[in-house]
């Protein structure tokens, strides 16, 4: 797997991402009986894409929806499913009433609705297992479900007897040791579905270059920060016991861009910027980045709130204050200017962002000296902050060795004779 990674990093790959796949794990199964209608429905109520199903086979080849190879857990009767005819496992219920479903059962209980599911084939050493791919592939095809169907295993050899049967369907190698990850697994399935604790960046785009997609699941114990972590990986779909709080993080994530940037971007303020765990939630790390301070940005994410720049794993900050190289050499020795309003009125608005479609937040009266605390590129334009807002740099004065005279970006020290565009997706400027 190392020799994999440290070959497919060689390749250079630029990502847009759009959200990831939430799949319910056995429905909803801390709300309601895990593989019930109620757990799926409530499941698909709170936003989850897909619903997982684990199907085992009975004593007389009726597929079971049921995790466990007995039924113990979920009803207290101590039956195996293999060993038992489905009539006799039908006779019991769960907690919330519901009997044991055949496969069957819950396909034709949601036939006529839109959802979708993830089965789990369960194969389980010493119980007899002729036929379940067969008789699951028939029966997704009788029921016309192909579309609204994936696979995943933990046994690569049921994923490969379904390639056989449903080729068109998606299929998933379940995996909890880096050592099942390898380039003989690839032609038979569509992706690999990864535990958590194994789950890294390089990972991610390691398996992307393999042309397969990245699900990730974890041990039934997600919370709120496993989710600060995991929602910065590039990962296709997660499988979650939690399908709410993923969906937050889906909604969070979606509609954001993300590209890889390798160059030098300064702190161009007074102050210390936040650094935040993921520019999703906005939760500050005990890191904070000084005036002044320089980092090499490894990635570019836009949100809907505005642009960050990634400085390391799980570290982010803001791009609003930051200058990318080579033009914050000149934008550093702005800072901490003396300047003076100058115009035609009595008085100049400041805006609480750096465009005047921001609105007014204050005013700067004519020939009053206010200092500037950080400088921002828009476009063509240079804006400064002073006092409570933004201002754009011509409409003041610099105090020079003898009088005031106006300032504008071409005749800023040090600024490079090129010309500046606003970058795609981002509102700050790159060099072209």
């Amino acid at each position: 797997m190392r020799k994999l990674i440290l070959t497919c990093l060689l390749i250079s790959i630029t990502l847009i991402t759009s959200g990831f796949t939430v799949v319910g794990h056995r429905g909803d199964p801390l709300t309601y009986p895990e593989e019930t209608f109620q757990s799926i429905d409530h499941a698909v109520a709170v936003g989850a894409n897909y619903v997982e199903l684990d199907v085992h086979e009975s004593a007389d080849g009726v597929l079971v929806v049921q995790h466990d190879n007995t039924i113990q857990r979920m009803t207290g009767a101590a039956l195996t499913i293999s060993a038992t005819p489905y009539a006799t496992l039908h006779a019991y219920h769960t907690k919330n009433g519901e009997p044991v479903h055949s496969l069957q059962e819950v396909l034709t209980h949601y036939r006529t609705s839109r959802v979708k599911f993830l089965i789990e084939t369960k194969v389980i050493k010493g119980d007899p297992d002729p036929d379940v791919e067969a008789k699951l592939a028939a029966m997704i095809t009788r029921n016309q479900l192909t579309k609204r169907v994936m696979f995943h295993s933990f046994s690569l050899s049921s994923l490969k007897r379904l390639q056989r049967l449903l080729p068109q369907v998606p299929r998933l190698f379940i995996v909890g040791s880096l050592k099942r990850i390898t380039f003989a697994v690839f032609p038979y399935v569509s992706g690999i579905n990864v535990s958590s604790d194994l789950m890294t960046p390089e990972m991610v785009s390691a398996l992307h270059a393999m042309g397969q997609k990245v699900y990730v699941w974890d041990e039934m114990n997600e919370d709120r920060a496993k989710w600060r972590w995991l929602v910065n990986l590039n990962i296709d779909g997660v499988v979650t016991n939690y399908p709410a709080l993923a969906r937050e993080f889906q909604q969070l994530k979606r509609d954001t861009a993300s590209r890889t940037v390798d160059q030098l971007a300064t702190n161009t303020t007074t102050t210390t910027l936040p650094v935040y765990a993921n520019p999703y939630t906005h939760d500050p790390t005990r890191t904070t980045l000084a005036a002044g301070a320089s980092f090499t940005v490894q990635e570019q994410v836009t949100t809907t709130d505005g642009t960050y720049y990634r400085m390391s794993q799980n570290r982010f900050v803001p791009a609003t204050g930051l200058t990318l190289a080579p033009n914050a050499g000149w934008a550093v020795q702005l800072l901490g200017q003396r300047v003076w309003a100058h115009g035609r009125g009595l008085r100049l608005a400041l805006h609480p962002a750096a465009r005047t479609s921001s609105g007014v937040c204050g005013w700067l009266t004519t020939n009053s000296p206010c200092t500037i605390d950080a400088v921002r590129l828009r476009g063509r334009q240079v804006w400064v902050h002073v006092g409570p807002g933004w201002v754009r740099l011509h409409d003041l004065l610099l105090a020079g060795d003898r009088l005031p005279r106006p300032l504008n970006a071409a005749a800023l020290p040090e600024t490079p004779q090129v010309e500046l565009r606003l970058a795609p997706g981002s509102d700050l400027l790159r060099l072209l």
